[in-house]
C-alpha cells in the first residue's frame, strides 16, 4: 500500500533546496577566505615619513608588497613581515644606509640602520660621547655609501717616580788631618711622585700634562767633615804675611811602622813666596802640604818625609813631575834650611 505525504512536496523541496545553497556557499566562502570581506585602515611610517593606507592585505609582508616598499635583510621592520594585518595598526620600515668606517687605518663595510653619524658608531659598538675625533661630525646625517673616520682618543693618566738628588753640606773639623775629610751622614736621594695626564690617539702618547707631584721620601743630605788639624806639631801659616822672620823647625816625628818607601827629589818653599796661598785642593798652604806628581803620588796621600815629619800630598805644580816634590815650610829661613835634597819618603796606606 502506498503511503502519501502528510503536505504538499513542492514545498518541502524548495525548503531543503535552500538549505543546501546557503551551506555550499559558507563552504566555498570558508575555503577562499572571503567571507563578506572589508577593508582595513593601517598606517606605514619608511624612514620617517608616515602613509595610510586602506587594505585587504592578510600580514606586513603583503602590506609592504601592495605599498611598493621594497626591504632587505639588513633593513629593520617592525612588526615583522609575518605579523597578521590588524585594523589600525602602524608598521614601521627604517632601511639601512651602507657606510664605510675607517678605524685606526683599517676599513669596515657597515650598514647602518639609523639617521646620524652618531647612529653608525653605535653599531659599530664605539660611544659617540667618549671623545672620539669623527669626520664628519656626530650630528651629521647619513648618506649611502658615505665614509667616516674614527680615531680613538682617550685620556690615560700616568704615574712616574722622579729621583731627588742629595745634597752634600762640608763642614771644618779641626780634629782631623788637613788634606782629608770623613763623611759623618751618608747621602740619600729622595723620591717624589708625579701623576701625568696623557692624550692617546689610535694608541700613540701625546702631551703630557703635569696634575699632581707629591714627595713619598725625603733625600738625606750627605755631611762631610773636611780636615783642618795639624799633625806633629805644624804650624798652620796665616794669609797675606810671608813668615820671612826665623822660626824654629817643628820637632821631628818618629817615623811610621809601615807604608811604601820611595826615593824622590825634594825642594822647599814659602806661601807667599814664589807661590799662592791656596792648593790645588783648596786646602790653605803651610807646614805639612806637599806638591806632588799626581800620576805619581794620589792627591789627599798622607806621607812622611825624614826631617820633616807628617805630610799631606795636598797640592801640584808646573815644575813637579815624576818623582819630585815640593814641601811647605812656615819661614823663609826654614825653606832655606831644607833646601834641595834627595830623601826616601813613605807613602802610607
Amino acid at each position: 500500500m502506498t503511503v502519501l505525504p502528510a503536505g504538499p512536496a513542492r514545498v518541502l523541496n524548495t525548503k531543503y533546496i535552500i538549505a543546501a545553497v546557503v551551506a555550499a556557499i559558507v563552504v566555498v566562502a570558508s575555503i577562499t577566505g572571503f567571507v563578506w570581506a572589508t577593508e582595513t585602515a593601517v598606517t606605514v611610517v619608511v624612514d620617517g615619513e608616515a602613509y595610510r593606507f586602506k587594505t585587504e592585505a592578510v600580514d606586513v609582508a603583503s602590506l609592504l608588497d601592495e605599498a611598493e616598499v621594497v626591504v632587505s635583510e639588513a633593513d629593520l621592520v617592525n612588526p615583522p613581515p609575518d605579523t597578521p594585518v590588524t585594523d589600525g595598526m602602524t608598521v614601521t620600515v627604517r632601511h639601512a644606509v651602507p657606510v664605510t668606517f675607517v678605524l685606526s687605518g683599517d676599513e669596515v663595510e657597515v650598514d647602518v640602520v639609523g639617521s646620524t653619524v652618531a647612529d653608525a658608531l653605535v653599531a659599530v659598538g664605539l660611544d659617540p660621547t667618549s671623545g672620539l675625533v669623527v669626520e664628519p661630525a656626530v650630528d651629521e646625517p647619513l648618506e649611502d655609501d658615505m665614509t667616516i673616520t674614527a680615531s680613538d682618543v682617550f685620556v690615560r693618566v700616568v704615574e712616574e717616580e722622579i729621583e731627588i738628588p742629595f745634597e752634600t753640606i762640608s763642614e771644618d773639623d779641626a780634629s782631623i788631618p788637613l788634606g782629608t775629610n770623613a763623611v759623618d751622614v751618608e747621602g740619600e736621594p729622595g723620591r717624589t711622585l708625579r701623576l701625568y695626564e696623557v692624550v692617546v690617539t689610535d694608541g700613540v702618547e701625546g702631551s703630557r700634562v703635569l696634575k699632581a707631584e707629591r714627595v713619598v721620601a725625603q733625600a738625606v743630605d750627605e755631611v762631610v767633615r773636611n780636615g783642618t788639624g795639624r799633625r806633629d806639631q805644624q804650624l798652620t801659616v796665616s794669609r797675606g804675611t810671608d813668615r820671612r822672620t826665623t822660626s824654629s823647625a817643628p820637632a821631628a816625628a818618629s817615623a811610621p811602622a809601615s807604608g811604601r818607601e820611595l826615593t824622590v827629589s825634594t825642594t822647599a818653599y814659602v806661601p807667599g813666596v814664589g807661590c799662592g796661598y791656596n792648593t790645588a785642593t783648596g786646602a790653605k798652604a803651610g807646614f805639612g802640604i806637599v806638591a806632588v806628581d799626581p800620576s805619581v803620588i794620589p792627591l789627599g796621600t798622607r806621607l812622611y818625609l825624614p826631617g820633616y815629619g807628617y805630610g799631606v800630598a795636598a797640592d801640584t805644580g808646573g815644575a813637579i813631575k815624576g818623582n819630585k816634590i815640593d814641601v811647605c815650610f812656615d819661614s823663609l829661613d826654614q825653606a832655606r834650611a831644607w833646601g834641595r835634597r834627595t830623601v826616601t819618603i813613605t807613602v802610607l796606606p
